[in-house]
């Protein structure tokens, strides 16, 4: 496509005083080409149309006048360079809307970590029962072995839905502790705990120990020696 000088009023020819594009830039319509300068006064000539410049047909200094070719726009150009920039704006949106739907509504098994070099240790307390929250990091379980004693942490947030040991229980490395419901299903899983019938019949078995309400952690048990 061929944009020409429009018409510029009585002026027979006007000279070039400046190039405002160039070959391969993307033009839209009404935006300005060139400025031209006659004796009187100075202006600037738009586009007749949107594209990407593919040939410049004057320079500083030339005299045009109307119809005088300015440069050659190439539309199919444009369009292809605009589709796409169109085409990923759906895919990246819709990715991460699927896992982020999924992700939060599965329930968690918290097992016992790495424990050092003890092989077994014993369960001695519950700090958590069913329908409690928790954070990540809080303290589920206190262990001990035959030199110190530990708190085990949660590796996650959410509301316990069941407790997979007792007081007394020999665990190591992996052993499940709990069942932790996440997102969507930690609300169902709380309402399900504060229940009369489903809470009676387990309740009275997790909150045996009178030493969850101590207000002295057992943790601070000193090492015996070896």
């Amino acid at each position: 496509m061929e944009v020409q000088i429009p018409d510029i009023g009585d002026f027979d020819e006007v000279e070039v005083i400046e190039v405002l594009v160039k070959p391969g830039d993307t033009v839209s319509a009404e935006q300005s080409l060139i400025t031209v300068e006659s004796d009187k006064a100075s202006m600037e000539i738009p586009s007749s149309a949107a594209g990407v410049v593919r040939e410049l047909r004057v320079k500083i200094g030339d005299k045009v006048a109307k119809g005088s070719v300015v440069l050659v726009l190439d539309a199919a150009a444009q369009a292809a360079a605009m589709a796409p920039a169109s085409a990923p704006v759906s895919a990246p949106v819709t990715a991460p809307v699927g896992v982020a739907a999924t992700a939060p509504s599965a329930d968690q098994t918290v097992r016992v970590p790495d424990i050092g070099d003890f092989d077994t240790v014993e369960v001695i307390e519950l700090l958590v029962k069913p329908g409690d929250r928790v954070i990540a990091e809080q303290s589920l379980i206190t262990v001990e072995s035959d030199k110190a004693s530990m708190e085990i942490p949660s590796s996650a947030q959410g509301v316990v839905r069941s407790v997979l040991v007792a007081i007394g229980d020999k665990v190591s490395k992996g052993s499940p502790i709990v069942v932790i419901a996440t997102g969507e299903q930690a609300a169902a899983a709380s309402a399900a705990v504060a229940s009369p019938l489903p809470a009676a019949a387990d309740a009275p078995v997790r909150a045996q120990p009178a030493t969850v309400a101590d207000p002295v952690p057992l943790r601070a048990a000193s090492a015996a020696p070896a």
